[in-house]
């Protein structure tokens, strides 16, 4: 699984989870995922039920467009260490700290995808040529007129 899989999966965002089937049944199942991404790693302290809760409503509040995918890809980038070490702690913080990172790299994803598919029209639909010139051009061009040349006195005269 890679970004691309998750922009093109069929999952609706959580947002849309919660009105479907009711917020207490979504954090109830982000706890089991939440649980089973903790049972992962051996630290000193494990978060507690309440940090587990307090955790899943700040993701839910900061994060609302994610779906499934990205929690299943996010946790699996994080166990494969793509975030940071946590040396021997782990908690909300951790998580949520983790969370904006993959929040950047999926922005950059995202951005890559619309810039491809973008390119993709460019060739069909190639942009209007204009008779503009470049601020650095317009300097020389007026340098040229304040000279006496003819040209560049007509060129900066409006038709």
């Amino acid at each position: 699984m890679n970004i691309r899989d998750v922009f093109n999966a069929p999952q609706l965002p959580v947002v849309e989870i919660a009105r479907e089937i009711g917020t207490i049944k979504l954090q109830a199942i982000m706890v089991k995922w939440m649980n089973s991404f903790l049972r992962f790693y051996s630290v000193n302290g494990s978060m507690d039920a309440v940090q587990v809760a307090d955790t899943i409503n700040l993701i839910l509040e900061i994060y609302p467009y994610y779906t499934q995918y990205d929690f299943k890809l996010f946790f699996k980038m994080a166990k494969m260490g793509k975030f940071g070490e946590i040396y021997g702690r782990m908690d909300g913080e951790v998580i949520i700290n983790w969370l904006k990172k993959y929040d950047e790299h999926r922005t950059i994803a995202a951005e890559t995808e619309t810039m491809k598919y973008a390119d993709r029209f460019r060739e069909r639909y190639p942009a209007e040529k204009t008779e503009g010139v470049t601020y650095p051009e317009y300097i020389a061009i007026k340098q040229r007129a304040a000279d006496g040349d003819k040209e560049a006195l007509r060129q900066l005269t409006p038709p």
